[in-house]
């Protein structure tokens, strides 16, 4: 199984890839797990007041989060397991860069979440717009394919925020792709 890597003579949409690249379908797998678990957690705490459910899934949201960010999904405990329910399937290849972008990202709102949770203490309107916030992100990607965090990073590329890279790269049916040369530099 292939989490990040860059793979000799791996074409994108028909143009070379001679950068890092993950398995879009385990990643779509991963959110879409992630999302439904994020979903049902939120209401059973919305219906029992019971927020001690929510401890464990911001743990387990936080870690997923820091380990694809520090040794990548090779090892984060949620890809893991749901990349084995594509693992038959014809991998889909998209840059890993901005996949890492988002996933760190997703760790400082988890990180966020932690801290207004225990150190604060605060249980309802802060926590319930970062849990929203993450379900339709993780819905997006996970049912239409979006990735609005790796649209933010090709947008900060673009503005010239962020280093721009060598080559184009590619994202699935080219759902965040930029052109980075519509950008003047002035």
């Amino acid at each position: 199984m292939t989490y990040w890597t860059v793979i000799p003579w791996l074409t994108i949409n028909g143009n070379p890839a001679p950068y890092p690249v993950l398995n879009e379908r385990a990643i779509r797998a991963t959110a879409w797990v992630m999302m439904l678990l994020w979903f049902i957690t939120f209401m059973i705490v919305y219906t029992t007041k019971d927020f001690t459910y929510m401890y464990p899934v911001v743990i387990l949201f936080w870690l997923q989060f820091f380990i694809a960010v520090v040794w990548w999904t090779k090892y984060a405990p949620m890809s893991i397991i749901w990349s084995w329910f594509v693992a038959k399937q014809q991998p889909e290849y998209v840059w890993a860069i901005q996949k890492r972008f988002a996933w760190s990202l997703g760790l400082a709102m988890a990180t966020a979440m932690m801290i207004v949770v225990w150190w604060f203490g605060m249980i309802w309107v802060v926590p319930f717009v970062i849990c929203w916030t993450c379900l339709i992100l993780m819905r997006m990607e996970s049912a239409l394919w979006i990735c609005v965090w790796c649209k933010i990073y090709y947008w900060l590329v673009w503005a010239n925020i962020l280093k721009k890279p060598d080559v184009a790269p590619a994202c699935p049916w080219w759902a965040c792709t930029v052109d980075f040369t519509k950008k003047s530099s002035s």
